[in-house]
């Protein structure tokens, strides 16, 4: 079978478009360099980053023609390298996307420049005090009537904004968001076009930049902490789609509620989470080349005693691999149903595509983590070195579960939508009970949907009940309630992925590739139940005898997909040519010669 066939179902759209970023990543400007400066790092993921704007790969203009295609060019650029990805999805989507999105036609003149880079930008949300809490943050833009200007302030050190990409090195402008004074009166947060280096890159008056130095991972990321005094910009650069000053300074907006009009400015934080959660697949792809490959040509110790037996043939190596790999289909599955949701939404949507947008993040980057870290392990010392990637792309997820949202914060976030919705009845589930006697795949979905419907209903009872006997909304939710409000985010987003694999089963017309998607969807399943056994057996979906049943059924269909484990890696088409781990291709040859732990001699 031609693997194309079932890519054609992970990467189910804008396939030209990947095709040709794809190809064009033979340029050996994308090829890693390890032993090299911190700025030389900057300055390449720049360079990279360049390129691939030059060539069309990503647009701000997607978001109006064609917004898929901006979480393509995300999945292709992270099977590449983290750090020009981020400046790619900080450029593109949050400073890109704020403007075209937020502003009106006066702002459209710098949009070109955005395409091109001559127009650099960062996001200015994020503050040292206030991150989740971003609402309440200290950062002012003061309206001048006398100038017809807004003053930017910076008043106290936990108002500087913190953790900006982009902001140390290259960045000309910054969207800040910040409280809003007009005539003394607090009108809540809008945004601000804010220029914070001159044509030459000098920093403009009254911007203080700040360089955050040595990540843990994606070093070539320029972060900042910038602080604001006096600064002052044109009334014209509110960001005034929502809300604008009129002639007389006053505040016009249609929408009256402070937070309302909070959320609405956040917004293309929505389309941050799918791209973080697209870029981070793209890694998670590249992880899971690297180690299948290495696992199917290292030879060790056979029943003969000799080194003839690939290290993918033992069981230890499968249960640790092949769980991940299946996981990582029903992920792509349901990150490419959410994109298409939110691509399309109309408002009377949006309370179900923020839920959406918000489960997928971090089950996308989790993931991502774990491939990450466990492939590293499992391909042992050669797994260490920087040269085989997979320590790099550590760094890159754990930078995804914090990006664009906490992880578990935007978990709580899924699961308090939740509740709401189906305390109000606007969501029902409707799910028979019945006793499980059988393990077949229908079981398991009944199994996966039923922790859901449980989680809810338990979370709502309990929440009533403790609300009821004079508890605090704050001490129940915060402190007392966490670990159920978590399982149920996480069921959520599990169940919706499953549907989705399940859908693509039922739709392929191809009998063979129908019969591996069989395969490896019970194997999903399968995961998804017995990787919570103490649940399903504490609460009697199943005895004792049938979770021993669970984990030797998943131990047996792990192994007939390792069977295909060559065919589902290629499927995942990370090609030849971005695949720079040497363990991933001759690594015999690559060690034959002293090549300092190097890729490529030349530096640009």
């Amino acid at each position: 079978m031609d693997p194309q066939l079932l890519n054609r179902l992970l990467e189910d759209d804008n396939r030209e478009k990947r095709q040709a970023f794809k190809n064009y990543a033979k340029d050996p400007i994308f090829i890693p360099r390890y032993d090299v400066s911190l700025r030389y790092e900057r300055e390449i993921a720049l360079e990279r980053l360049k390129r691939v704007a030059d060539n069309g790969f990503i647009s701000v203009f997607d978001f109006e023609r064609n917004p898929l295609n901006v979480f393509a060019a995300h999945e292709v650029a992270g099977m590449i390298d983290g750090s020009f990805t981020t400046k790619m999805t900080v450029q593109f989507n949050l400073f890109g996307g704020t403007v075209i999105k937020l502003g009106t036609e006066r702002h459209r003149k710098i949009l070109r420049d955005i395409d091109s880079l001559k127009a650099v930008g960062c996001f200015g949300l994020t503050e040292l005090g206030y991150g989740n809490n971003a609402v309440e943050m200290e950062t002012t833009a003061t309206f001048d009537p006398k100038t017809k200007e807004w003053i930017i302030n910076t008043p106290t050190t936990l108002a500087c904004k913190y953790w900006i990409t982009n902001g140390s090195i290259h960045s000309k402008w910054i969207v800040v968001f910040a409280q809003t004074i007009i005539g003394g009166k607090n009108e809540g947060i809008h945004v601000f076009l804010v220029r914070m280096r001159n044509e030459d890159m000098s920093v403009c008056p009254g911007v203080r930049i700040d360089e955050m130095g040595y990540k843990l991972g994606c070093n070539g990321v320029d972060n900042a902490k910038i602080f604001f005094k006096n600064v002052r910009i044109p009334a014209e650069n509110i960001l005034n789609k929502h809300a604008d000053v009129d002639e007389n300074g006053r505040l016009v907006s249609r929408i009256q509620n402070r937070r309302a009009r909070f959320l609405v400015v956040a917004d293309q934080l929505l389309a941050g989470r799918l791209c973080i959660a697209a870029m981070s697949l793209g890694g998670t792809k590249k992880c899971l080349t690297v180690a299948f490959r290495y696992a199917a040509s290292r030879l060790t110790v056979g029943p003969t005693g000799k080194s003839d037996t690939p290290i993918l043939d033992y069981q230890l190596q499968q249960n640790a691999l092949i769980p991940l790999l299946v996981r990582t289909y029903g992920l792509n599955f349901g990150l490419n149903y959410i994109k298409k949701r939110w691509s399309k939404y109309s408002e009377q949507e949006h309370t179900e595509i923020v839920r959406l947008c918000c489960v997928i993040k971090p089950l996308v980057t989790w993931n991502f983590e774990r491939v990450a870290s466990i492939t590293r392990e499992r391909c042992g010392g050669q797994g260490y070195l920087s040269a085989n990637e997979l320590g790099s792309n550590i760094g890159f997820a754990h930078a995804g579960m914090t990006a664009e949202g906490d992880n578990s914060v935007l978990m709580q976030k899924v699961a308090k939508e939740l509740l709401g919705d189906f305390d109000a009845k606007r969501i029902k589930y409707t799910l028979e009970s019945k006793k499980v006697t059988d393990l077949d795949l229908a079981s398991l979905v009944y199994l996966v949907k039923a922790k859901e419907v449980f989680l809810i209903n338990l979370l709502s009872k309990t929440m009533k009940s403790k609300l009821g006997g004079g508890a605090g909304l704050f001490d129940v939710w915060m402190k007392q309630e966490s670990d159920t409000i978590q399982a149920l985010a996480k069921a959520f987003g599990e169940r919706i992925c499953l549907e989705q694999f399940l859908i693509i089963v039922e739709k392929e017309t191809n009998q063979e590739l129908k019969k591996l998607l069989q395969l490896v969807v019970h194997c999903f399943a399968l995961g998804l139940v017995s990787g919570d056994l103490a649940f399903f057996g504490a609460n009697e979906f199943l005895t004792a005898q049938q979770s021993r049943q669970v984990l030797d059924l998943h131990r047996k269909i792990i192994k007939d997909v390792a069977a295909h484990a060559s065919f589902l890696i290629r499927a995942l088409d990370v090609k030849e040519w971005m695949i720079f781990a040497p363990i991933a291709k001759d690594w015999a040859e690559y060690n034959a010669h002293d090549n300092q732990g190097e890729l490529i001699k030349a530096r640009i």
